[in-house]
């Protein structure tokens, strides 16, 4: 299979600063085209592959979601069961979380040189973290997240000698002074209830999820039921709020810092299973096939990504107001933190030309 046909089918996205039509594109439908008449047990295992990236919260999300629609039998996860995808997932989105700040955010932040990952074997440990991340105690520099998250991250970037905060404090020029109030996304009994039957009422709902009829965005900053979540209204603080969960899952501070995961049946043969992760919350959807409950008859991702993306929330609304200047490097650069704090989980091109 050839490049150019991997890229087609992973997607991309075309993000159009200073137009009001500032993202198109996307990913197409993979997971019902790979499992649509396979066996419901394969489903973890395929999807965990395709989307390897984080494939563990897709193997995760792919289990929960098959299991409460019924083809593996027990619906109740044991507790310990539980508690050991729990560390796994918090590992994952660890690596994920490092990966992104010390690969990604050097070229979109337009900051600092970019530095290799230190000590790649003890990378997020709790020491690690405060070494190489923090500078500093972990439960120290959370207490004054949580009090001030924008005062946390002033004075920590202007002082800490880290790569994140160097990074940070590089791009905070231009990443504190773009504002946009942030639209959650909602996670809990009802809204899970809700958004099921969305995603099984259209297939194009996936593409472009709405709650209560509106865009939402899915992030570290808007889980966990912060009470913070509406204050993170720059980029940089949205990207702050990546560092805060590199923290809180590193300092492994109890409920404060676990990542959520669930699954609810909706439907004879059809069920949901969802999990908080890196760049927000993932949810999986599937129907088995009503004379073959060993089979699936349809299938549904719904990642954070898509919701990020949608052509009318909180990141195109922001894009769009960018101004159009004959200075593309001003142009590029306001476009790359909003890109760093968003965080695609598929390829982008940014078009800076003209209309």
């Amino acid at each position: 299979m050839s490049a150019a046909t991997l890229a087609a089918l992973a997607g991309q996205y075309r993000v159009r600063p200073g137009r009001q039509d500032s993202i198109a594109g996307g990913r197409p439908p993979l997971a019902a085209a790979l499992l649509r008449g396979q066996a419901a047990a394969t489903a973890a295992s395929r999807l965990a592959a395709l989307f390897a990236l984080c494939g563990l919260a897709h193997r995760l999300c792919a289990e929960l979601a098959v299991g409460a629609a019924g083809a593996s039998g027990e619906h109740e996860r044991e507790d310990t069961a539980n508690a050991a995808h729990a560390m796994l997932l918090t590992r994952e989105t660890l690596a994920v979380h490092l990966r992104c700040i010390w690969t990604d955010w050097p070229a979109r932040l337009a900051a600092a040189a970019p530095h290799r990952l230190p000590d790649v074997e003890a990378a997020g440990a709790p020491g690690w973290v405060e070494r190489h991340v923090l500078g500093m105690p972990a439960r120290a520099w959370l207490a004054h997240w949580a009090d001030d998250p924008r005062g946390c991250l002033s004075a920590w970037s202007a002082r800490a000698a880290t790569f994140p905060a160097r990074l940070l404090a590089d791009c905070r020029a231009y990443a504190d002074t773009m504002r946009a109030t942030p639209r959650p996304l909602v996670i809990d009994e009802a809204r899970l209830s809700e958004l099921a039957g969305a995603i099984a009422g259209s297939a194009a709902f996936a593409h472009a999820p709405l709650q209560h009829g509106l865009p939402a965005e899915s992030g570290v900053w808007t889980r966990s039921d912060d009470p913070r979540a509406l204050d993170y209204d720059t980029p940089w603080l949205r990207l702050g709020a990546r560092v805060a969960d590199v923290a809180r899952l590193a300092a492994g501070d109890g409920s404060a810092g676990a990542l959520r995961f669930g699954a609810r049946t909706c439907a004879p043969g059809e069920a949901l299973g969802w999990c908080e992760m890196a760049r927000g919350v993932l949810v999986h959807w599937v129907r088995l096939a009503p004379d073959d409950v060993a089979r699936i008859e349809d299938y549904r991702v719904v990642a954070p990504t898509e919701w990020n993306f949608h052509r009318q929330g909180t990141l195109a609304q922001a894009l769009s107001r960018l101004d159009r200047t004959p200075d593309d490097r001003a142009l590029a650069a306001r476009t790359g933190v909003w890109m760093g704090a968003f965080d695609p989980c598929i390829a982008y091109a940014v078009d800076t030309g003209s209309a």
